[in-house]
């Protein structure tokens, strides 16, 4: 039997994608993406070489993780720690003397710091940082 090669695409009765992945020497390489039979998509993982990239990062076309840091409007920020609270990865440090956010490499960029800051301090940047760390 044949190794898998290219795009595999699994649709529902209706013809809408539900699952598509790619494959490379046998192995699955590039997005895998999962779709609701309403079309929103599910879920969108990278794997490289047969092996899973972790989930909630985003990687560039060479495989390499682009780190998205939110900005910080420290005239809004209240410094109240929330964010920091929040963050699954204990990725944020809160510096009272500066009055500044920091945000390490553990960022899984999950957004969530920007969902409970009540004043609006930290938002998303339209593009990319392009500090990036190769996993």
């Amino acid at each position: 039997m044949a190794s898998p090669e290219g795009t595999e695409l699994q649709t529902f009765s209706d013809g809408t994608s539900k699952h598509e992945i790619n494959w490379h020497n046998g192995k699955k390489d590039g997005w895998e993406i999962k779709w609701h039979s309403n079309g929103q998509m599910l879920s969108k993982r990278k794997w490289v070489d047969g092996n899973p990239k972790p989930p909630g990062l985003i990687w560039d076309e060479n495989g390499d993780r682009v780190i998205i840091k939110p900005d910080l409007d420290r005239d809004l920020c209240l410094f109240c720690g929330a964010c920091i609270g929040v963050c699954p990865t204990n990725a944020m440090f809160l510096e009272y003397n500066d009055r500044d956010i920091w945000i390490d490499q553990n960022c899984t960029d999950c957004l969530l710091c920007t969902r409970i800051c009540q004043v609006g301090a930290l938002s998303y940047p339209e593009v990319a940082q392009r500090n990036t760390t190769k996993i």
